[in-house]
């Protein structure tokens, strides 16, 4: 007997020594319905009447809601069904449940129930549920439900009774204080209405007219039945857009510490910001706050990821990983429909991920490319916690669905067998036969492992998250109170799954956490709005209790901090609802705290916000005017257009009178202007006359013919005119008594960019480089550069002469003459697209290129524009250069090269470009089979199908093509300093602020008056292609020097340094108290900025 019970105590210490040894391998374990008790599977039985065809929202699935049902401080767990009924599971401890729901009274059997809430609806202390309804069938037979906890784990229905029995087809409902009246009201998701049409472009309906629109209920106390009475007030507070929802979060989007509403919307419908106007009302500002958002987009999550004290904003869609069915789901948007719907007002909409970055002034950057989750296939329920206690939010997303029915081969199947057999029985047939055979779409679902508060690493298998599934609703709570947050997420055909995390079970040193419940007033016990903030470390973390969140769900309303190796904290603040405050100091970590209202004090003395460095003032009257031009018309495979580039600035003093003043380029049939400084420090504007035909790229002041007075010479670029056009000459304007006066120049008829000045020959006469920009029509085509040499005021071409190179050296958009080596003679530096960082050393009036000796034969990039200055004080100059970024749909994240390969493959006169990047072990086209074929028709025949192109890399679509072709690499995309060493050159990456979009204009200057120089970086590109999209990241940068060959970024509520818009060019134009900063803005005002630093080194750079 004893020899057995040995026996057995040996064997579970094994087993036990096995499991650990399992769980050390992943953060997540996943338990069994046999252990846990949780044997939920929310099922879809297919038939003739219920299909994907007859229910577009057949597979979205089931939402889950975390409570307290029974108050013993262990998290239950609801799960809601659409074909299957509903069911509660409470909480026995060690992950261990049993299903209640039978003797709960809760059925929702013959109810297509979605959006799980948790709330406390009527403030007795006990968490109650109501579910949102939606399904096929008549509507009116789907009110939403409401159970009212009675204390003892049973549940009455009282939708009715409460006001809540909404009949709109719901996804989802959160509770808030709207009016912050101190009660809970109620904004309900509503989704369906299908009658509108959900992908054709046309007006949308912001009346609330829509069946789709969202509601808005207030609280109303009924004081005869002793509890809420819920009244629809959406008509009145402004809810009034139509949308296809699918996720809602509360939110404050503009620090004013009143809630405010991100709903995403599927389809063509786009997401919507109802910004609460203290009022009872709110305002819909979506497009106001944000540059573009996901197109399909189905949850959401707020959260601040990078611990600045702001929450971001997640969005989910559909874009998959996997690089086939990646290619096997996307077809091509077409410009100009895209642009009808821009016109109606849907706003850019393109289809990935979003992570839009809380800017902490009213801005937000949308950063998903950046930081690596923009795919994550058909996905659902994002939610950001920090399941590993290092501090940062980590991200876990839901995905999959019941058809993969996003197939275009299926898609055109299905569109040509309407146009066969119109719209009856027989096309129904058809289609569902062909449906029975469509797969699942089926993949892990996301972790993602928040690595420093702006990047991500994908830890799905390293997690445990490695088993295929369809997943929707998924909720996150510590269930076993071990202090790591464990996951529930609810699937469709299969059993949910329960992870549970073993952060904590070996209690190291990196696993310290904090909890937080709190305890509110009688209208809001849980103090549902209420923020909490943790400080150590010279960081700032920040939990929100809004406890919707992700898809159709509901989390644990006890907010959880992971410490890392923090064993106490220096500082906690929470703010509750109405602005009452209280502090707690020096708390140890590993415990969980319960803070009440009651210790909340009244905020007496109000921080007073500091004036940052530049200050945004309005003296400029301008506003720049780009005609509209397609450039994809006759190159449908562009990544960007080059019709959209300026204005150009330029500063100096044109007059003589001692101010200076200011030239902007003018667009294609809009004149120069020119801004003359006054002595009030006002500007008076003059055009510069007969210069519409033109489309200004760069501009340079210089003394020409040795006058004593700045001439003028301006680049003549764009594509809007065929190769060879006259609009294509560079102009020079010699500064005279009676103005401007054109002056002739060597015929020049190329699309040309940027100019330099400097006499590079000593003779004393300052000579030009001008860089040809593009070939319009030929793109990647090499166009002209030049060097002119000044005979005395009279220009010449000696570009063949004194350096051939330049007759074909690639597309140019920045070049400087500086002497990079001390040796008495200015060089000449370039950058440009498609090409490196270029050395031409001056050898005494003629030029060798250095670039590959140098060691920077490697920095191919798009470089927009370069600065050159001493940024180290080491005596020689640096170099600063512009490049894409690396928040892009170009970035393969795999340190490989960005390819372009071209020619004209279809003898049409048009050079064809074919964009690639490195995926899965070779290059694969970016453009798809529809943007393609667009361009080289002759595809179609090589490609009947999307499958066969899925599988074709770009290798093998060459080969098809059968003719002879050229190619030019980008390994470079970061914007980046090239430090000046007496070994060489060092490349080093600009800090991550200055890779979330294209830098287009870089400012020098001393900001913090501590003899270095730094940065001010501005960019975007507003005409990027529609399938991509834009860049819209960029609000303004500042870049401080840190005085040992770097820089870091200077925050912007800091520095003062914020504006929107596609920015192309910045000065410094000195006046007489202050200096002005103009920021040159594609088809928008000049923004100006008050400067007060007059320590500070002139730079303007090109």
């Amino acid at each position: 007997m004893k020899i057995k019970n040995l026996f057995v105590l040996v064997f579970a210490v094994v087993v036990s020594s096995c499991a650990d040894n399992k769980k050390s391998e992943t953060l997540f374990e996943r338990l069994s319905a046999s252990y846990t008790g949780i044997d939920f599977e929310n099922t879809i039985t297919t038939n003739d009447s219920i299909n994907i065809l007859n229910y577009e929202y057949l597979y979205n699935g089931g939402g889950v809601g975390v409570g307290d049902f029974n108050n013993d401080h262990l998290p239950d767990v609801f799960f809601s069904g659409n074909l299957t009924s509903s069911k509660l599971y409470l909480n026995k401890g060690a992950m261990q449940f049993e299903d209640i729901t039978t003797t709960s009274g809760i059925d929702t059997s013959g109810k297509w129930t979605t959006g799980v809430s948790v709330i406390d609806v009527n403030q007795d202390g006990y968490d109650d549920i109501y579910l949102s309804v939606g399904g096929m069938g008549n509507k009116s037979e789907f009110p939403n439900l409401l159970y009212i906890n009675n204390g003892d784990l049973t549940f009455t229905e009282a939708a009715t009774e409460y006001g809540l029995a909404d009949q709109g087809e719901s996804i989802q409902a959160v509770f808030f204080d709207y009016d912050l009246d101190g009660d809970l009201d109620m904004y309900l998701l509503t989704g369906g209405g299908f009658e509108n049409s959900a992908i054709s472009v046309r007006p949308m309906q912001t009346n609330g007219s829509a069946r789709n629109t969202d509601r808005l209920y207030r609280n109303d106390y009924n004081e005869q039945l002793g509890h809420p009475v819920f009244t629809n007030v959406s008509a009145e507070a402004g809810i009034t857009f139509e949308g296809f929802g699918l996720g809602v979060s509360v939110l404050d989007a503009n620090n004013d510490n009143w809630p405010d509403l991100y709903i995403s919307n599927d389809y063509l419908s786009r997401d919507l910001l109802y910004v609460n106007q203290q009022n009872g009302r709110f305002n819909e500002e979506g497009l106001n706050y944000f540059g573009h958002m996901s197109h399909f987009s189905m949850g959401n999550d707020v959260a601040d990821i990078d611990n600045d004290g702001f929450t971001d904003v997640i969005t989910v869609d559909m874009l998959p990983e996997d690089l086939k069915r990646r290619k096997l789901m996307s077809g091509a948007n077409s410009y100009d429909i895209f642009q009808i719907a821009l016109r109606y007002g849907y706003g850019h909409q393109y289809m990935r991920n979003m992570l839009q970055h809380n800017n902490g002034d009213g801005t937000y950057s949308e950063i998903g490319q950046f930081a690596g989750i923009d795919k994550t296939d058909w996905s659902w329920a994002p939610l950001l916690a920090d399941f590993d206690n290092d501090g940062f939010n980590d991200l876990y997303i839901t995905n999959g669905f019941g058809k993969d029915i996003t197939d275009i081969d299926f898609v055109k199947f299905r569109e040509s067998r309407s146009s066969s057999f119109g719209s009856g029985g027989q096309l129904q047939k058809a289609v569902k036969d062909c449906l029975a055979t469509r797969p699942a779409i089926k993949v892990a679902n996301y972790a993602f492992k928040n690595v420093d508060g702006q990047s991500f690493t994908k830890s799905t298998e390293a997690w445990g998250f490695d088993e295929a599934s369809i997943s929707s609703g998924a909720v996150y709570a510590d269930f076993d109170n071990d202090g790591d947050l464990d996951l529930i997420a609810s699937n469709i055909n299969a059993p949910a799954f329960i992870y549970k995390n073993t952060l904590t079970d070996s209690l190291g040193p990196d696993s310290n956490y904090l909890k937080v419940n709190l305890k509110g007033l009688k209208n809001n016990l849980k103090g549902i709005g209420a923020s909490v903030r943790v400080y150590s470390d010279n960081t700032e973390k920040i939990r929100v209790n809004n406890p919707v969140r992700g898809f159709q769900s509901t989390v644990s309303t006890t907010l959880h901090f992971g410490l890392k190796n923090r064993k106490t904290i220096d500082s906690m603040i929470v703010q509750w609802p109405d602005g009452k405050l209280a502090i707690m100091r020096n708390i140890e970590a590993n415990q969980q705290l319960t803070l009440s209202y009651e210790d909340a004090q009244e905020l007496k003395d109000v921080p007073v916000k500091k004036p940052g460095i530049l200050t945004s003032v309005e003296t400029i009257n301008y506003e720049h005017i780009d005609r509209f031009n397609n450039d994809y018309a006759t190159q449908p495979l562009l990544m960007h257009k080059y019709s959209e580039q300026g204005p150009s600035l330029a500063v100096g003093d044109l007059n003589g009178d001692g101010l200076e003043d200011v030239f902007i380029g003018g667009s294609y049939g809009e004149n120069s202007t020119i801004l003359y400084q006054q002595k009030d420090q006002s500007f008076k504007k003059q055009e510069l006359p007969e210069t519409e035909l033109f489309e200004d790229g760069q501009a340079v002041m210089f003394d020409a013919n040795n006058d004593g007075k700045l001439d003028l010479y301006v680049t003549s670029g764009g594509t809007e005119r065929y190769a060879g056009h006259e609009a294509y000459q560079d102009r020079l304007y010699f500064n005279t008594t009676s103005g401007f006066v054109a002056q002739p120049l060597p015929e020049m008829l190329t699309s040309t960019l940027a100019v330099t000045a400097a006499d590079y020959d000593n003779d004393g006469f300052v000579d030009l480089f001008v860089g040809g920009r593009v070939v319009p029509g030929k793109f990647p085509t090499a166009p002209q550069s030049y060097i002119l040499k000044n005979n005395g005021g009279n220009f010449v071409d000696v570009t063949a002469e004194v350096c051939p190179f330049l007759q074909n050296a690639g597309m140019v958009t920045a070049a400087t003459f500086k002497d990079y080596n001390k040796d008495g003679k200015v060089d000449l530096i370039l950058a440009g697209e498609f090409m490196p960082i270029t050395i031409l050393e001056n050898e005494g009036g003629t030029f060798k290129n250095k670039t590959e000796a140098l060691g920077l034969s490697k920095t191919t990039g798009l470089w927009n524009r370069m600065a050159a200055a001493d940024f180290d004080n080491d005596g020689d100059i640096d170099f600063v250069a512009g490049n894409i970024g690396l928040n892009t749909v170009l970035n393969s994240g795999q340190h490989q090269a960005l390819k372009v390969d071209f020619a004209d493959f279809d003898n049409n006169g048009y050079v064809d470009p074919i964009f690639s990047k490195y995926e899965e072990g070779a290059y694969f086209p970016i453009a798809t089979l529809d943007q393609l074929t667009q361009q080289l028709p002759q595809l179609k025949k090589k490609f009947l199908y999307y499958h066969r192109f899925a599988k074709a890399n770009t290798s093998e679509l060459l080969q098809l093509l059968k003719t002879p072709y050229q190619t030019l690499k980008a390994e470079e995309l970061r914007s980046i300093l090239i430090e000046n060493t007496e070994t060489g050159f060092i490349i080093k990456p600009l800090p991550n602020a200055a890779q979330l979009a294209p830098v287009n204009a870089m400012l020098c200057e001393d900001i913090d008056q501590d003899g270095y120089l730094d940065l001010l970086l501005v960019g975007n590109d507003y005409s990027a292609e529609v399938n991509g999209g834009r860049y819209d990241a960029s609000f303004g940068t500042t870049l401080l020097n840190t005085q040992d060959g770097g820089f870091k970024e200077f925050p912007r509520k800091r520095s003062g340094f914020t504006l929107k818009g596609d920015s192309k060019s910045i000065v410094k134009v000195p006046v007489s108290n202050d200096d002005l900063i103009l920021v040159g803005r594609n088809g928008d005002t000049i923004a100006t900025f008050k400067y007060s630093n007059k320590n500070t080194h002139n730079s303007n750079t090109k």
